[in-house]
C-alpha cells in the first residue's frame, strides 16, 4: 500500500497533469521526485562512475579513469532507481524503488543480466559477509532481504527489522556487520491524552483517558497547562473565550524522566505507579531505534538508540570504525507556533561505536536558535535536509550533502 507521502505526491502530480493543455509538448514532464538513497558510486578500480537517472528509469555509466567523465552509455533498469552500488568493477546493482526490484547490470556489455524481485519500496543494497551476500533494505515492510550473488535464482532470506523504514545502509570495517539507517525513528516523545473526559457523542469515558486534566498531575488539573512557569507564552488574549482542554507531548530526558516543555514531570503517569491513568502500564517505554545492526554471518539484529529522529544517511568512519549517521531531530515537545517559527528541528550528526558513548553533534553550530531569521551569509553556511555523508580514506575529513540547503559541508 502507498504511504501518505506517496499519495500526496501522486495527488499533486495528477493535479498538475489535469492542468496541462490538451496537446502537450514533447518537453513536458511530471517528476514524482522519488528520494535518492545512494545515487552515485565509483567502481573499485576507480575507472567507472555509475549514476542513477531516476526520471529516465536508467543507469548512466561514465569512464573517469583520466579524471574527466566520458559517457559510456545508458542502461534501462526498473522504475525510479534510487541506488547504485558496484559489487565489482564489472558489476553494479541498481535498486528500483517503484518497480520493487534490483537490476544486476553487467558493466562491459551494459546489459541487465538479472532482475531480482524485492519487498515494497527497496532503498539500498550493500555487500557483506564471507561468503559474500547482498543485503537489500525495503522501507515499507521494514525488512532486509539477503541474496546470494552467486545463486540469484534462489529465494532471498528475509530479516524483519523492528523499526520504521530501513533505508540507507553501510558495511562495518570488518566486512561482517551491516548498519541500516531507520528513516522514521523516534525521539523518545509521546502524547498524553487531554481534551474531554467523556466521548461527546455517547458519553462513554475517553480512551486513552484524559490524564492532562488529572488533579494530581504536575499542574493540579489545569488544562491547558501553562508553558512558561505559571503563565503562557505568547500570552492568552483576553478577548478570546477560555481555551479548550488539550493533549500534551512529553519527552524522555537523559535521566529517564518524562518531561513537558515547562519542566512538568509526568514520569509517574507515563511509566510509574500511576501509568494506568494515561492508558499505560507501569514500566511502559517507547521504542527509539535509529540504526539496525545486522551480523552478516548469523543475521541477528541489534539496535543503536537515542541518536536522531529521522536518519537520512549513514557511513562508517575509516580507522575508528564508528558508525556516523546524519539526519534531523524534532523539537516536537515545544508548544505554540510562535515559539517554533522556523526552529522546529535540529540538523545533527551522530557517532556511535564499540568504544565510548554515542555522540550527537549539531551540524549548524553557528546558529543560536534564538531568532527565527538570520542574515543571508549565515544562512549560506547552514545545512538543511542532509541526505549523504562520506569520509576521506584517512577518516579525518567528512562531507555531508544538504539537499534542502543545496550545499556540502565539511
Amino acid at each position: 500500500m502507498p504511504n501518505p507521502r506517496q499519495l500526496a505526491r501522486t495527488g499533486l502530480a495528477l493535479a498538475a497533469l489535469a492542468a496541462l493543455p490538451a496537446v502537450a509538448s514533447a518537453t513536458d514532464f511530471v517528476n514524482f521526485e522519488t528520494p535518492h538513497v545512494h545515487p552515485l558510486d565509483l567502481s573499485p578500480d576507480r575507472a567507472t562512475l555509475a549514476a542513477v537517472n531516476t526520471a529516465d528509469n536508467s543507469l548512466e555509466l561514465f569512464d573517469v579513469a583520466d579524471g574527466t567523465p566520458r559517457s559510456l552509455g545508458s542502461v534501462s533498469v526498473g522504475l525510479d532507481p534510487v541506488t547504485a552500488r558496484f559489487r565489482s568493477s564489472r558489476e553494479v546493482w541498481v535498486v528500483n524503488q517503484i518497480s520493487d526490484s534490483v537490476s544486476v547490470v553487467d558493466v562491459p556489455t551494459r546489459r541487465v543480466r538479472a532482475t531480482l524481485a524485492t519487498d515494497d519500496e527497496p532503498a539500498d543494497v550493500v555487500f557483506a559477509g564471507s561468503p559474500e551476500r547482498a543485503f537489500v533494505s525495503c522501507s515499507q515492510p521494514s525488512s532486509v532481504l539477503v541474496f546470494d550473488p552467486e545463486r540469484l535464482d534462489r529465494r532471498p532470506r528475509r530479516i524483519e527489522v523492528e523499526a520504521e523504514e530501513p533505508r540507507a545502509m553501510a558495511v562495518g570495517a570488518d566486512g561482517g556487520t551491516v548498519f541500516v539507517a531507520l528513516f522514521e525513528s523516534g525521539n523518545r516523545s509521546t502524547v498524553l491524552a487531554g481534551g474531554f473526559d467523556v466521548d461527546q457523542i455517547d458519553d462513554t469515558p475517553t480512551v486513552p483517558p484524559n490524564v492532562v486534566s488529572d488533579p494530581e498531575g504536575p499542574y493540579g488539573g489545569v488544562n491547558p497547562p501553562p508553558n512558561r512557569g505559571g503563565v503562557f507564552e505568547p500570552p492568552l488574549s483576553a478577548a478570546l473565550p477560555p481555551p479548550p482542554p488539550v493533549s500534551l507531548i512529553v519527552k524522555r530526558d537523559a535521566g529517564a524522566r518524562w518531561m513537558d516543555d515547562n519542566g512538568g514531570d509526568w514520569t509517574d503517569f507515563v511509566s510509574g505507579a500511576r501509568a494506568g491513568r494515561s492508558g499505560r502500564r507501569p514500566g511502559w517505554e517507547v521504542v527509539d531505534r535509529d540504526v539496525a545492526v545486522i551480523d552478516a554471518a548469523t543475521l541477528e539484529v541489534g539496535y543503536l538508540e537515542g541518536l536522531l529522529n529521522a536518519v537520512m544517511a549513514i557511513a562508517v568512519q575509516p580507522r575508528s570504525g564508528r558508525v556516523t549517521a546524519v539526519g534531523t531531530d524534532a523539537t516536537n515537545e515545544v508548544r505554540f507556533e510562535p515559539l517554533l517559527n522556523g526552529r522546529f528541528l535540529r540538523v545533527n550528526l551522530a557517532r556511535a561505536g564499540a568504544a565510548g558513548p554515542a555522540e550527537v553533534l549539531d551540524l549548524n553550530p553557528h546558529l543560536t536558535y534564538e531568532t527565527p531569521r538570520v542574515p543571508a551569509a549565515m544562512r549560506k553556511r547552514s545545512l538543511g535536509d542532509p541526505r549523504a555523508i562520506v569520509w576521506s580514506a584517512a577518516g579525518d575529513r567528512g562531507f555531508v550533502a544538504g539537499m534542502g540547503s543545496n550545499n556540502v559541508v565539511e
